[in-house]
């Protein structure tokens, strides 16, 4: 039995040879009919596998999600966790202890620039970038760290630093 490409050759073919006069229309017609045939068993396996794929792919977003929806529950416990360890040793006055075959400390984070102010049009220019304007978060924290309060971005940014739980 051909493939499809074969039938769909075969169809291009019977027209190029109607449009030539070579086939008379009763050759031409039966010719027809046993490759239609054959064609319309071919597309049926075409669908039949098509449907089959579209509803793997159904299984597989449905899993994807599943997963998707574990990973986060799993993040988030061990985010709630590690916050646990870091209220624990914070009201224990402790920031670092062995534990086992662990050791846990509590580290500061590098600082960080947040915006207070969300409209970018009251960012001072030198701390956007182009093409479209962005703020140059990088260039903010370390002006903070050199000079300090900038009057600038008073009210507009600061500087936060906040603290992680490592696990060795």
């Amino acid at each position: 039995m051909a493939n499809i490409y074969d039938l769909t050759g075969s169809f291009l073919a019977l027209w190029n040879l109607l449009d030539e006069g070579e086939l008379s229309d009763e050759v031409l017609a039966e010719v027809f009919e046993n490759t239609k045939e054959e064609l319309t068993f071919k597309l049926e396996g075409y669908c039949k596998f098509i449907k089959n794929c579209q509803s793997d792919i159904a299984g597989l977003k449905a899993e994807e999600k599943r997963l998707y929806d574990r990973r986060k529950a799993l993040e988030n416990t061990i985010e709630r966790a590690k916050n646990a360890m870091k209220n624990a040793m914070t009201a224990a006055g402790e920031n670092n202890l062995p534990c086992g075959t662990f050791k846990v400390s509590i580290s500061n984070n590098p600082p960080k620039v947040v915006i207070d102010d969300p409209y970018i049009e009251n960012i001072p220019a030198r701390y956007l970038t182009t093409p479209e304007p962005e703020i140059n978060r990088a260039l903010i924290l370390e002006d903070f760290k050199n000079d300090g309060l900038i009057p600038d971005l008073e009210g507009i940014a600061h500087i936060e630093t906040g603290t992680h739980i490592n696990i060795k």
